[in-house]
């Protein structure tokens, strides 16, 4: 290891300590945020059905959207640092010389192969894991909250004049537009190729999949 590879070390570590306090940092707010929003579009259901505020359905469809683009935009960040700590670690590797940090490859064979097409956590890499089941269980029930909210939309609907009547297309489109960019923007992954090609710009020639993954 030459002198300029000495100094690098420490300043490649305390990075990596970073990325890997992000990715647990921008998790745990993830899946926080989806307990906090299905308890809010639960609570505004009850107190719609119990009959004290029957309006309040209405909120739930444009909520739960809302609620995946908050969310999505979170997981955004755990790709962001799961993807840089995984170059890190390499780079870490082979100053040392040494397999010494492997942890990007055992999240490439526990959770997915952070290459393969994926939906948010619903990868192709790995479709009956637990992490892609869990994205789909998580989205079956948000669809049924959605369902619940927009029933009673329709009901606060009916005879709406002025702008009231705006309020189901406005759910439809609005639904439909946060969902179709999500989709878009995950399974295209638009921003995470200029990552890629960021660090490919930083690390050249390193971009390739470890051996022991694929």
């Amino acid at each position: 290891m030459t002198d300029d590879e000495r100094l690098q070390l420490p300043l490649l570590t305390d990075q990596l300590t970073r990325m890997r306090g992000m990715l647990y940092g921008y998790s745990d707010l993830f899946f926080g945020r989806i307990r906090d929003w299905a308890i809010v579009s639960i609570v505004l259901l009850v107190i719609a059905w119990a009959g004290i505020a029957p309006a309040a359905a209405a909120i739930v469809p444009f909520l739960v959207p809302f609620a995946f683009l908050e969310t999505g935009y979170l997981f955004f960040y755990t790709v962001f640092a799961r993807r840089y700590a995984e170059r890190l670690e390499r780079r870490i590797n082979r100053l040392v010389g040494a397999d010494v940090l492997i942890a990007h490859r055992l999240e490439a064979a526990y959770f997915y192969p952070p290459d393969a097409p994926k939906v948010a956590a619903l990868s192709l890499g790995n479709p009956a894991g637990l992490v892609s089941v869990t994205t789909i269980g998580y989205t079956v029930g948000a669809g049924l909250l959605w369902l619940a909210g927009f029933s009673g939309l329709l009901s606060v609907s009916d005879g709406a004049r002025g702008l009231g009547v705006l309020l189901v297309p406005g759910a439809l489109v609005w639904t439909a537009a946060i969902a179709g960019y999500l989709v878009w923007t995950f399974w295209t992954r638009h921003d995470e190729a200029r990552l890629l090609a960021e660090l490919d710009r930083w690390e050249p020639g390193q971009g390739v999949p470890d051996p022991a993954v694929d």
